[in-house]
């Protein structure tokens, strides 16, 4: 009988193990396939506003006047997880870091046009990788859908903007995501803002 039990037991390890491994490799081929997606980027130029940037590979350009680019996801849920750039003129002359900030402070009396419930968090001094100084705001503001004929719960959007400036342009980086996918779209963010070529 205490053959048996010790057999059985020993079967029962290697079964747990090979679940232990299959559940490993999942995970390592999820990583992988995510790795491969996000490196997957297109490119976008304006000539008018001086810059180049690299954006993820299937999602959608969208036009807008007020903004020198603007794409979205259209697979991140009702409330497409959405990067903007604007472009304000500003005085190369003047103290970088009161300008930048004075843009953020003019973009965000437009963007809480936009929505209900506009609650600026926080406005922080940052740096590019070269050592320029830039700018960074936090908020967050409600969405509710303006087709009549389509029902959407209004949808919680947090955003992030990161002015930098070039010349006599301060260019506005902004991310717009819905609360629940913020945090995870933010390092790719980071990279689009960093992927971003100036003339």
């Amino acid at each position: 009988m205490a053959k048996k039990r010790s057999t059985r037991a020993r079967h029962d390890r290697w079964a747990d193990w090979a679940v232990i491994g299959v559940f490993a490799l999942a995970l390592l081929l999820g990583w992988g396939v995510m790795a491969y997606a996000e490196g997957q980027r297109e490119t976008y130029t304006d000539e008018q506003a001086g810059l180049t940037v690299r954006y993820p590979q299937g999602w959608f350009v969208k036009s807008d006047e007020q903004m020198a680019f603007q794409v979205q996801n259209s697979a991140s849920g009702p409330f497409r997880t959405t990067y903007q750039v604007r472009v304000w003129p500003i005085d190369a002359t003047a103290p970088l870091t009161p300008t930048l900030a004075s843009v953020l402070n003019d973009g965000s009396l437009s963007r809480a046009q936009e929505g209900t419930a506009y609650r600026l968090f926080d406005i922080t001094e940052g740096q590019e990788a070269g050592g320029r100084p830039t700018m960074e705001s936090s908020y967050v503001y409600v969405v509710e859908g303006n087709n009549v004929f389509v029902q959407h719960m209004p949808a919680v959007v947090e955003a992030l903007d990161v002015a930098l400036a070039r010349g006599d342009k301060a260019y506005v980086f902004s991310l717009l995501a819905s609360e629940a996918v913020f945090e995870a779209a933010k390092p790719a963010f980071r990279r689009f803002v960093e992927s971003a070529k100036f003339k």
